[in-house]
């Protein structure tokens, strides 16, 4: 009985759709799990692009290999490696 619930948990789980937002650009994947590579991928994001989580207003780094247990409307920023940061500095200069 053990095995049959197994198997149908496993077949739920797969059924499940998880929307995300990269770049406030929606995508959608079946995985509960996903590399921050592979986030980028599914977003077809440069490989050599910086990934964060936003958490309200925080933004925390996401590497490549890190893995991420994704939800529902999780939101991911991605930019080019070096460049965060850049906008504060550049507008406080004027």
């Amino acid at each position: 009985m053990a095995q049959n619930d197994d198997k149908s948990e496993k077949a739920e789980k797969s059924k499940r759709t998880f929307t995300i937002t990269v770049n406030n650009n929606a995508f959608q994947t079946n995985e509960d799990e996903l590399t921050g590579a592979q986030i980028k991928q599914l977003a077809g994001i440069p490989p050599d692009y910086e990934l964060f989580l936003i958490r309200g207003n925080n933004s925390d780094p996401i590497a490549d290999t890190q893995v991420v247990h994704i939800s529902n409307h999780m939101a991911f920023r991605a930019i080019p490696a070096g460049s965060f940061g850049v906008y504060a500095t550049t507008t406080e200069a004027r």
